[in-house]
């Protein structure tokens, strides 16, 4: 993936650190860039701050945001250019749509066919004019669309986001990391005719399936979500419970962006020591796709998961021009082994 490097300008949305939080510098640091350019706040192909104007910003080492800028590169999440700096990837470009001037050929043929075989142009005009009022259309080829995920629920749930965009006879798999790991998915993998993977877990799909071209889609928290946290009594003590170290202060944005009528919030996350003190002083648990384990750490206490969803402009600028560019290929094969037409008879069109 490449950067639009010309037209991109210096990503200017706020990166903080939380030093009251028991997570390391970098790696709060990096949680922040990696899920803000998963989720869409740090726009594909905007220019990032370099090492030392991000350094003397946050207050942070030189090396230690050089280390960060290193790992994201190596993600596949960011790219450089000598002299002009670091940019989120760009997302990869759509295949283009129909040739218009493919349709002419084909209809051009079509009428030259049928007039060597002794039809007027009335005949021809009045046979295609009841075919396109018909709605007649050749059968829809099924397209399988894989998308791996990180755990198994949730990229159920996102394949379920996906589905309910794609035509009837598609079908869109879900699988995760760790089923690839293992094996477990090898034949859906080998069968699927695209393949998504959530933006921040590229490099590591492109890792498991080499050779496939991968699609990259973000995620953004779900309407449920939001209006679950809105509605949320703000007198409440509120725990929130990352399944990552590093996400933990993204996360905590993420709440207090939603909920921002919530004074008394904790932070932890899943491994963290203190965790069953937060969720034995918290009234309620926001806890994130992964700990689920918390529900059973306070059973008679309401918790709520904040879920994500795939990103609908993904989904319209990405997901769908691939699958519609495989159908299209799919077509073209299938048309490619038929045998040819027989000559159609001579006759006067009722």
């Amino acid at each position: 993936m490449d950067a639009s490097l010309g037209a991109s300008e210096t990503f200017t949305w706020p990166l903080g650190i939380d030093r009251t939080l028991a997570v390391p510098v970098g790696a709060q640091l990096r949680g922040q860039l990696e899920y803000g350019i998963a989720c869409g706040d740090i726009p594909r192909g905007a220019r990032l701050p370099s090492v030392r104007e991000l350094s003397q910003e946050l207050g942070v080492a030189h090396m230690t945001v050089a280390g960060v800028y290193k790992e994201l590169l190596g993600l596949g999440l960011i790219v450089t250019a000598r002299g002009r700096g670091t940019f989120v990837a760009d997302a990869p470009q759509p295949p283009p749509g129909p040739d218009p001037a493919r349709l002419t050929r084909l209809l051009s043929d079509t009428l030259a066919q049928a007039e060597g075989e002794g039809y007027s142009l009335r005949q021809i005009g009045e046979a295609m004019n009841a075919l396109i009022a018909r709605g007649a259309r050749p059968p829809q080829i099924g397209v399988s669309v894989l998308l791996v995920g990180l755990f198994a629920d949730a990229t159920r749930s996102y394949a379920a986001d996906v589905q309910a965009a794609l035509p009837a006879g598609d079908r869109v798999l879900a699988v995760t990391l760790d089923d690839l790991r293992s094996g477990r998915s090898h034949a859906d993998a080998q069968n699927a005719d695209v393949v998504l993977a959530l933006a921040h877990r590229l490099s590591e799909t492109h890792a498991l399936l080499p050779g496939w071209e991968v699609i990259p889609v973000g995620f953004i928290p779900s309407q449920r979500t939001r209006a679950a946290l809105a509605a949320l009594n703000p007198m409440i003590r509120l725990a929130i419970v990352a399944t990552f170290e590093e996400f933990l202060p993204t996360f905590l944005g993420g709440v207090k962006r939603f909920a921002p009528h919530i004074s008394a919030i904790q932070a932890t996350h899943l491994h963290a020591t203190d965790l069953q003190g937060v969720l034995d002083s918290c009234d309620v648990a926001i806890y994130a796709t992964g700990s689920e384990t918390v529900r059973a750490l306070m059973p008679n206490k309401p918790s709520l998961e904040y879920r994500h969803i795939v990103d609908p402009r993904d989904v319209e600028g990405l997901v769908l021009p691939a699958v519609a560019a495989q159908r299209t290929t799919q077509r073209t094969t299938q048309r490619s082994t038929r045998p040819p037409p027989q000559p159609m008879p001579k006759k006067e069109l009722s």
